[in-house]
């Protein structure tokens, strides 16, 4: 019996889930729904083609609808839409990742941009010529989105800066990553914390207020906590900030009572979540690992029938 498959979101964990079912025994007929134009994800939209050559999801891409996987690109998933892939498909899967940027009330614009609108401009607007105005640019976090907006930066503007408000140990970038910026002229200000963004009269950004930071105990996290050291605020000149300070995940467009389980099924009958959207904002590798695991699941469901009962999964997020 031929099972349908919607599956919502084209990223590494929506594709990888893909090539594993079609590689089974099984019969499935899966469509492949993405609000952009190519396959990929935060892959396409966010990561440099210097650091990640996209060849592999052409590669993927094809692969795909050789086995007869239908492509659904340009097509945003409303809460409408979503209803109707609940109706017409035996399984939906959430793969939508963690979209929305952490900008802690601050608003974007004139000179306060967020990190994967940042990479989204620069990858694929293209707008490399809007940004070259700028003369010093600080970028707000510690993470591989943060090192990609500063690699990003300093190939157009001069003086880039990180600031993170840890040490270079707790630093969640890889250390690849963190190497690559600093050979290619990008500065680290570890242990420090931006508390403000300074305006001039005209609204564009003149600066930022920094607090010292100190290691502490360690959190939840797994990490040294950080905290401001007294009366240690400064100011650091700037003309641009860009804030790659995390995501989270928000299901409200898809449908309002959607949530995560402690398994990769949701509080929505035969709707699963998967990916940064189960797990919160990790690696590729995560992802992937993610769209082999619910492959496993999907496949034992259809195997063992609706009794199938999936194994509690621990979760970051």
């Amino acid at each position: 019996m031929t099972r349908k498959i919607a599956i919502i979101g084209a990223g590494p964990a929506g594709y990888t889930l893909a090539q594993e079912l079609v590689k089974t025994k099984n019969d499935y007929q899966i469509d492949i729904f993405d609000k952009e134009a190519e396959i990929g994800g935060a892959i396409y939209t966010g990561i440099p083609e210097y650091r990640m050559p996209k060849a592999f999801l052409e590669k993927a891409y094809n692969g795909l609808v050789d086995a007869g996987v239908q492509f659904h690109f340009n097509t945003f998933v409303d809460q409408t839409m979503f209803k109707e892939l609940q109706t017409n498909y035996d399984y939906v899967v959430v793969a939508i990742g963690a979209q929305i940027e952490n900008t802690f009330g601050f608003e974007t614009g004139n000179g306060v941009v967020a990190g994967l609108t940042l990479l989204y401009d620069l990858n694929i607007n293209h707008k490399q010529e809007e940004f070259k105005k700028y003369k010093k640019a600080i970028v707000w976090g510690g993470g591989n989105v943060a090192m990609d907006c500063a690699r990003s930066l300093v190939r157009i503007i001069d003086d880039v800066t990180i600031v993170y408000r840890r040490s270079l140990q707790e630093m969640p970038a890889s250390p690849a990553e963190i190497k690559a910026c600093e050979k290619e002229g990008v500065k680290i200000a570890f242990l420090n914390n931006i508390k403000d963004i300074l305006k001039d009269e005209n609204g564009n950004v003149c600066g930022v207020q920094v607090a010292k930071m100190e290691l502490g105990e360690m959190d939840d996290s797994g990490r040294a906590s950080c905290h401001e050291v007294k009366d240690s605020l400064f100011t650091m000149d700037c003309d641009l900030v860009a804030m790659a300070i995390g995501q989270k995940v928000d299901f409200t467009p898809l449908n309002n009572d959607l949530k995560t389980t402690d398994t990769h099924t949701s509080t929505l009958d035969n709707v699963f979540i998967i990916g940064d959207a189960f797990t919160g904002p990790k690696t590729i590798g995560s992802a992937v690992m993610e769209g082999k695991k619910i492959a496993k699941e999907i496949e034992a469901k259809y195997n063992e029938g609706a009794n199938y009962k999936m194994d509690p999964v621990k979760r970051t997020q």
